[in-house]
This record gives C-alpha cells, structure tokens and sequence, in this order.
C-alpha cells in the first residue's frame, strides 16, 4: 500500500509539474497583497479590526474587534487568471471563528467600499458552500448552500466572459456554478475574499496555484494528489 501510495504521488507530480505554478504556500508573507474592504454594512463607525495573517504555513483571517458585517477582498495582479487557466487552494476546515472565506478573481485591486466586477467561491463558517459576485455593479444570485467538506476550492476561467467555480472532494471535481461577465478584465487580480461577521480566527487556506483547466481524467489524479498530500500535512501537524 505504501508503495502504491508513491506511485501516485509520483505520477501527480509527473502531470501537473508542467503545468502548474504554485503562487504562495504561505511559507513567507504576506507583502505581494492587497486588504480592500469593499463592503461596510450600514456604514458603521468605528470598523472592525481584522489582519489577513499567516499561521503554521496557511493563510487564516483574524477579527479581534468586531463593530458589523464587512467583507473583504486579499489581491494581488502580479499573476492573472487567463482562459485554460484555473486558481486552487487547499482548504483544511479549521478555525471557524468568524463568517466567510474562500477564493476571489476581480478586475484589479479592488476599490473601497466598492462590489464591482469579482467573482468568489467561499466556505461559510456553518459548513457550506457559496458563491457569488458582481456583474459590473449587478450582484450575481447566491449559487450553493449545501454543506461540503471540500480539498480544494476552485475558479476556472473557459472564455474570457465565463468562469466556473467549484471544489475538489477526493479524487472529484465539481462544477458549482458559472458565471458568465462582462467586464474581461475580470481575472487581472486573483486572491481571497472575506466576509467577517464575528470575533475570531477564520482559515485555513494553503498553497494558492494555478494551472491548466484538467481534462476529467487529470481532475481525478489532481485531487487524489492534492487530497493525499493533504492528508500528509495534517498527520506530521
């Protein structure tokens, strides 16, 4: 068994080494981002207090003060989100302090207080699955709901107006929804979203890459690679 566990990992990495670039493994910090807060519920005063901050090699958002609902976006333009391409990241369901979070593809850096041409896939705190987004300033409808317990997250972008956004579970992939945009600038920042609705610590996502969109066969090995090595990081922690 242990061998065959080898030739798997093996053969994963024989795949995807040629086509994909791991980003961040949050093994440094956090300087090559953005915090934007693009949403201020009710215009409240004071605002939260919340850092986007890394811990034991993952990215986790902390809320030490929390006044009413904010989301936040975490971006950075010095990689795109181009057609054939898609963006994962390892989710590992710890830390459910606070609301929401999860992946984020916009039209750059966002700007303050603004929800404007993005896209999100994103873990609530209760379990489930989301996501949703801005079509220019026209809010898509919330796609999702059911309670998942995803390896990965995903966004996907097939045209340069389409994207489809799911999850890897094992050795599947799961299309959740797709949205299609008008604005093809939509994959010119990519990072993570948030929306903070509570005192507490929420995380935890790993190893933000980009690769080529996997034929289904592909998809099979990829989350059975990931979901593995996965698994090997949570045994050695």
């Amino acid at each position: 068994m242990k061998q065959l566990t080898i030739s798997i990992v093996l053969a994963f990495f024989a795949a995807m080494s040629s086509q994909a670039q791991l980003i961040d493994d949050f093994s440094g910090n956090l300087s090559a981002y953005t915090a934007t807060r693009i949403l201020n519920n009710g215009n409240h005063s004071p605002a939260n207090t919340y850092l986007g901050e890394i811990s034991s090699g993952s990215l986790q958002i902390n809320t030490s003060a929390y006044v009413g609902i904010e989301q936040f976006a975490l971006t950075r333009t010095d990689y795109t989100l181009g057609v054939g391409y898609e963006l994962t990241a390892n989710y590992s369901h710890l830390n459910t302090g606070s609301q929401d979070i999860g992946l984020y593809v916009g039209a750059g850096t966002p700007t303050p207080d603004v929800r404007a041409d993005y896209i999100n896939i994103y873990m609530r705190n209760n379990g489930q699955l989301f996501s949703r987004g801005f079509n220019g300033s026209t809010e898509f409808t919330l796609s999702g709901g059911g309670t998942i317990t995803p390896d990965l997250l995903f966004i996907a972008r097939t045209t340069a107006t389409t994207f489809d956004l799911g999850y890897y579970l094992g050795a599947t992939r799961t299309i959740l929804t797709t949205r299609t945009v008008a604005n093809t600038s939509i994959g010119d920042a990519i990072g993570f979203y948030a929306d903070v609705r509570a005192v507490g610590i929420r995380g935890n996502l790993d190893n933000l890459t980009l690769s080529v969109i996997p034929e289904p066969s592909a998809a099979a090995l990829v989350g059975l690679g990931m979901t593995m090595l996965l698994g090997r990081m949570r045994r050695r922690s």
